[in-house]
């Protein structure tokens, strides 16, 4: 296929999962077409914000007062954005984050409304838009849809059969779009023993940073990492389900394994409260929060931050930085996900031997069939049951480099592919 000169701009977010979704595309789509822009200037951000770690709420469409107020602040930021990179993007690219509102089908259409009404405005020709991971919706401002086959419902199914229009602009991938690469490993991996030789001469960090250099040296590796609560009550993740995790973890140290846990935005405050101080005094569990740490009252309002009672030691965890990506470059090495989170689908992609964590976490499969679909669909022949694993670990001294995965499909690679023709066909 040629290439095309292609500009991409993605709609930026505060959620790490649905950021790294967007970084995916960024990149794939860069390294196709002839664009060479650095990935973190193909970001749409608000105005006054430069940095994702400045944004601390969503910009979304359901938090506005009217369309016209959202759109003239959409105005702005493209303006903005123009101005400042001289580039006319010909992609845009969003995610679909249901868990910001109880309209992210909305918010979605309402962004890229905006868009192509200021690329119209403007007469900067048209803008290709492009919604990531989200479920079947009848869109109208956008071009291209990406549904992974867990986001499917009979229901939706049913429809894509009888709307010829929508079925066109739908792509059905197995798995979700993310940025994990085994070359990224390898980045983060180098990045991580950087930073524990530089924090290495501090005392604050000393017992954080010894437990992290002896789960490095271990011959057998487990990572696990938590998802959590949404706003609703679709998805109870408490200290119950903590609780039997811990338990499976101390089988697992029995059998001469260490174990990393790190948590996300999502996972409930108790819940790292209980593992952190649990662990505290375990030699061979770790536990790294990479939740955000509150600065402020206002921030300890939101549960996405982090205002627990271990706020000063998460503080040096956080200067530590996010150890996850870094820890799964390492050999004989076992990736555990929670079946409410969709980074199962990440990765199996690029060949680490994955698991899946259910026991105890209460999903509502009438509202988040997703999760329950993506389980089903990726057990037993892309990951396993974490439950089934310990199994196999304690009673056959399996280990994860005995595992030998089937690897998902490259969905990028679908994803380009579907983005490039639809750009030619227009």
């Amino acid at each position: 296929m040629n290439k095309i000169n292609m500009p991409v701009l993605a709609f930026n977010t505060i959620d790490i999962g649905f950021r790294n979704q967007l970084m995916g595309a960024v990149n794939a789509l860069n390294k196709f077409s002839k664009n060479k822009t650095v990935p973190e200037k193909c970001f749409l951000n608000p105005l006054g914000i430069s940095n994702i770690n400045d944004m601390k709420k969503s910009f979304c469409f359901s938090n506005f007062s009217s369309y016209r107020a959202f759109r003239n602040e959409v105005f702005l930021m493209l303006d903005a954005y123009i101005k400042g990179n001289n580039i006319i993007p010909k992609v845009f690219v969003c995610a679909y984050n249901m868990t910001e509102s109880l309209t992210p089908d909305k918010n979605i259409d309402m962004i890229c409304k905006a868009v192509k009404e200021y690329y119209k405005k403007n007469n900067l020709g048209k803008i290709f838009t492009t919604v990531l991971t989200s479920r079947l919706h009848n869109y109208q401002y956008v071009d291209l849809i990406n549904v992974p086959k867990h986001m499917l419902t009979h229901r939706s199914r049913i429809r894509l059969l009888n709307n010829k229009k929508l079925r066109k602009k739908t792509l059905i991938t197995v798995g979700i779009i993310h940025k994990f690469s085994l070359k990224l490993l390898k980045d983060k991996r180098t990045e991580l023993e950087k930073i524990i030789e530089e924090f290495n001469k501090h005392k604050a960090y000393k017992t954080q940073l010894n437990k992290i250099k002896k789960f490095i040296k271990s011959d057998k590796k487990i990572v696990i990492c938590l998802g959590g609560r949404v706003d609703g009550n679709e998805i109870i993740f408490d200290t119950s389900y903590a609780k039997k995790l811990l338990d499976r973890c101390k089988s697992l140290i029995h059998n001469k394994y260490s174990i990393a846990i790190v948590n996300g935005p999502r996972t409930p405050n108790d819940v790292s409260d209980f593992l952190y101080e649990q662990t505290l005094e375990m030699d061979n569990i770790l536990f790294h929060n990479c939740k955000y740490v509150a600065t402020n009252v206002n921030e300890e309002k939101s549960w996405r931050i982090y205002s627990g009672k271990n706020k000063e030691a998460f503080k040096n965890h956080i200067d530590i930085g996010n150890i996850y990506p870094g820890i799964l470059g390492y050999d004989n090495t076992l990736v555990v996900h929670t079946t409410d989170s969709y980074s199962c689908c990440e990765t199996p992609t690029i060949g680490i031997p994955t698991a899946i964590s259910s026991d105890g976490i209460y999903i509502d499969k009438n509202i988040r069939i997703d999760c329950i679909n993506i389980r089903e669909l990726l057990i037993p022949k892309y990951v396993l049951s974490f439950e089934d694993f310990v199994q196999l670990a304690t009673y056959m001294k399996i280990e994860p480099k005995h595992l030998n995965p089937t690897r998902l499909s490259n969905t990028l690679n679908v994803f380009v592919e579907a983005v490039t023709n639809r750009l030619i066909k227009k």
